[in-house]
């Protein structure tokens, strides 16, 4: 026995409606969302290791010039202390023939009160002291 068919006249079952082409949209599953976070998080570890390493290396290389610049200040230091040695002075002197005066000798300037300078004579100088330099 068969089963009668129907007849298909009037209304397709299925239209074609124009502009309606959209495609369902794809579902992502929880397992990729945490796949994702996953590889971001251990990229982000990778960029702060890199980042702390870079530190590293700068704070090393300050340390360094401030080893150097220490080292420097010492040695400096350590040629001032030379060059104030009181019996090397003393040698310097009697080579150079100074020796300590056997009077003191009183100078004295006379006072100029401030009414005795024309101000416009003083501005004057003063100008030309600094328009002469570079």
């Amino acid at each position: 026995m068969t089963v009668p068919q129907r007849q298909t006249t009037g209304r397709p079952s299925l239209e074609l409606v124009p502009g309606a082409t959209r495609l369902p949209r794809p579902k992502i599953s929880h397992w990729v969302l945490f796949g994702l976070a996953v590889v971001v998080a251990f990229f982000g570890l990778i960029y702060s290791r890199i980042s702390l390493d870079h530190s590293a290396f700068v704070i090393q290389e300050l340390e360094t010039q401030i080893a150097i610049q220490e080292d420097l200040h010492w040695q400096l230091r350590y040629e001032l202390a030379q060059i104030q040695d009181p019996a090397r002075l003393e040698m310097e002197i009697a080579q150079l023939g100074l020796e300590y005066p056997a009077e003191r000798v009183a100078l004295s300037v006379p006072v100029v009160g401030v009414d005795e300078l024309d101000p416009d004579y003083r501005w004057a100088q003063l100008k030309a002291i600094l328009s002469a330099q570079p």
